[in-house]
């Protein structure tokens, strides 16, 4: 095959660290490679230095056999890199085909020529099954579509190495079973293809091979064949996780032998009658004045953990912020005073009755992130009532001894921890799911 992108003995220092340590590592053209380590392992960095953005101290970047000079990301465009970043870089009020050609608009006698840019923008991102309305404008998309309108921005703009940081992180189970298929038809099609991710149970159904970095260096780099979740999780956390099944479902990873996401083993305490919060008929407005929670009524039973799921969006922000007396609308039965803790520090506080966690590793590493979990469990177990919201939903089925499914800042239903991606899904896009 030939190298789509290829950095050779990259080093990158911030005063006297080495955030990136002599780091070769190359993607082929038609293949996917996943980049995963824990937050400050230097996937940032190095993807920095790929496309640009950050002049490395020493070593080289290439892309298709061309050596590309350091800190230009001008030419590393030029060259057919591309970045979609987890944070969306789209103008509202703008339509599709107006986010996709801005600053590189086509003309046609000095003026832009509309038509033809619609029709390019069309026609990239028909080729790859990518459904958007080209005349929408991305105020009114959702996260999952605006996704593919960044993705269709690349491609439009001649990207032949896409680099997708974090890229499931605000998608729904189907929106991000859609992306891996475009992943790998942006593969199929010849481009190389980056995919940073911290969920490991999608790394390892997208990859060709898995690259793991580890506080600045190239620890493992295996095909996707030849390893495991559990082996990836303990390249990137450097020690074994313990045969324990709590070990790794507080990670939500999936079990080694069929694959499945390993549930929590269950409360400690079993959730009974003791209504520790009840919450009723709650409405909200957004920060833009548009109905953000709408009759939403639910109860949280001590000893209990709560899931909120759904995509981003739905309300979950608004959610948190009544419940916790940052925004006005709505009842809370029983008189119970809110305490907005996070949860690595539950431990050695006079413990409250209601936590609430609102994506509570979003951005840590794995080993950080187990560290949360127990802590929320050990609040569990001590009697406090405890709503977890997540857009991750194996950490919510790791933790959650209910999940409750928010669309359009109403409750679509309520489900098991053991409920499949496809039964949550279809409550998370507003479907009610099948028996």
């Amino acid at each position: 095959m030939t190298s789509a992108l290829e950095l050779s003995d990259v080093v990158k220092r911030f005063g006297g660290v080495a955030a990136v340590d002599h780091v070769s590592l190359n993607v082929d053209a038609g293949e996917v490679l996943a980049l995963v380590g824990e937050n400050g392992a230097g996937k940032s960095t190095l993807i920095s230095v790929a496309c640009g953005l950050y002049r490395a101290d020493s070593g080289t970047v290439r892309a298709f056999g061309r050596e590309l000079p350091p800190g230009d990301p001008r030419a590393a465009i030029d060259a057919g890199i591309g970045v979609v970043y987890q944070h969306f870089m789209l103008v509202g009020p703008l339509t599709v085909w107006e986010n996709v050609v801005l600053g590189r608009e086509p003309r046609r006698f000095g003026a832009l020529d509309a038509a033809r840019a619609r029709r390019e923008v069309a026609g990239a991102a028909g080729k790859f099954g990518l459904a958007v309305d080209v005349d929408a404008r991305i105020e009114t998309l959702g996260v999952g579509a605006q996704q593919r309108v960044e993705i269709v921005k690349q491609l439009w703009r001649g990207a032949r190495v896409l680099i997708l940081d974090e890229p499931t992180a605000v998608l729904a189970p189907r929106e991000a079973e859609e992306l891996g298929r475009t992943v790998r038809a942006l593969a199929a099609d010849g481009r190389g293809v980056i995919f940073i991710s911290h969920k490991l149970r999608e790394v390892m159904a997208v990859a060709d091979r898995v690259a793991v970095l580890r506080r600045g260096k190239l620890v493992q780099t295996t095909a996707r064949t030849e390893t495991s979740v559990t082996q990836v999780a303990e390249a990137v956390m450097g020690r074994p996780l313990g045969a324990e099944p709590e070990a790794v479902a507080g990670l939500g990873l999936s079990d080694p032998t069929t694959g499945a996401p390993v549930p929590h083993p269950g409360p400690i305490i079993s959730p009974g009658s003791d209504i520790a919060v009840e919450v009723r008929d709650i409405t909200a407005l957004s920060d833009r004045d548009r109905p953000a929670l709408r009759d939403l009524t639910f109860s949280i039973a001590r000893g209990e953990i709560l899931g909120v799921a759904g995509v981003d969006g739905n309300g979950q922000t608004e959610l948190a912020e009544v419940l916790t007396g940052l925004r006005a609308a709505g009842d809370l039965a029983g008189g119970i005073q809110q305490k907005l803790i996070a949860a690595l520090e539950l431990k050695g506080i006079p413990l409250p009755r209601l936590v609430v966690a609102v994506q509570p590793t979003r951005g840590l590493d794995l080993g950080a992130s187990r560290r949360v979990h127990d802590a929320l469990r050990d609040a569990r177990a001590k009697g406090a009532a405890v709503l977890v919201i997540s857009l991750d939903l194996d950490e919510l089925r790791a933790l959650s001894d209910r999940i409750l499914v928010l669309y359009d800042g109403r409750a679509a239903g309520e489900a098991r921890p053991d409920a499949t991606d496809e039964q949550l899904g279809r409550l998370m896009l507003g479907t009610q799911a099948h028996a």
